[in-house]
């Protein structure tokens, strides 16, 4: 392979490699993005839901503190999911009142996690750690103020673990890809490498074949020239015995 094709291959080489890595690192982050929103949305739907029934029950007229129903509510919801680590109901000083752990009623959030939660409007999500993550939606009484909130802490490892399989795929099919391409461009550029030898083999072969047949041509008319000068001779030794 000659030096221009071999530098042709390593400038493809990188910028296949380049493309291939950030097409691999946009996909990774769009997956993510979109699995966390989808795992996110899904915990909102069950806090959005945990707020309705306050809401009623408040227009209702009941007090925050004694709707019955709230506490099998939320018990039955963290029964149903796996990935739920704990579903709580505050009030608005952030005190809890219910509880899937019936210890921590009673108790209070902390002031900054309340600040930040009240700073989000009707709904938050908060990411206190990497193991677990949390979402708050605001209960709103008759008078459309805020009574208090539904928090929802659920774990972060399903995600974890999904993006975990998700970067090893990636990986693999990045390497797969990445491989794919390189033994293309090799072939394509070894095929165009001997049809570019071939061509030029062949444009010697008939400059050589040009060059012979100007050689003979140039010893035919040497021969041509002789002949020539020697009938010249003889022709001026005929004029010279007639002459004398």
């Amino acid at each position: 392979m000659s030096p221009l094709t071999r530098k042709l291959f390593w400038l493809a080489f990188w910028v296949i490699g380049f493309s291939v890595f950030m097409t691999g690192l946009l996909l990774y982050f769009k997956y993510q993005s979109v699995f966390t929103g989808l795992q996110r949305d899904r915990v909102q739907m069950v806090a959005s839901e945990i707020d309705e029934i306050a809401e009623k029950s408040l227009s209702l007229g009941q007090d925050f503190w004694e709707i019955a129903t709230l506490q099998d509510v939320i018990e039955r919801r963290r029964e149903a999911d796996r990935i739920f680590l704990g579903i709580e109901v505050v009030g608005r000083d952030g005190k809890i009142v219910y509880a899937t752990d019936l210890a921590r009623i009673g108790s209070s959030l902390p002031p900054d996690m309340i600040a930040a939660i009240a700073r989000s409007g009707q709904s938050s999500r908060l990411s206190p750690s990497r193991d677990e993550a949390i979402v708050a939606s605001a209960i709103h009484n008759s008078f459309s103020q805020i009574a208090g909130y539904a928090i929802i802490r659920y774990a972060r490892q399903p995600e974890q673990e999904a993006m975990s399989r998700f970067m090893q795929s990636l990986i693999a099919t990045c390497v797969a890809v990445f491989a794919v391409f390189t033994l293309i461009l090799w072939a394509t550029l070894a095929l165009i490498h001997r049809r570019t030898e071939s061509v030029l083999q062949r444009a010697a072969q008939a400059i050589s074949g040009v060059q012979m047949r100007g050689h003979a041509m140039v010893r035919e008319v040497s021969a041509i020239e002789k002949q020539i000068d020697a009938v010249c001779l003889q022709l001026a030794s005929v004029e010279r015995g007639q002459s004398t």
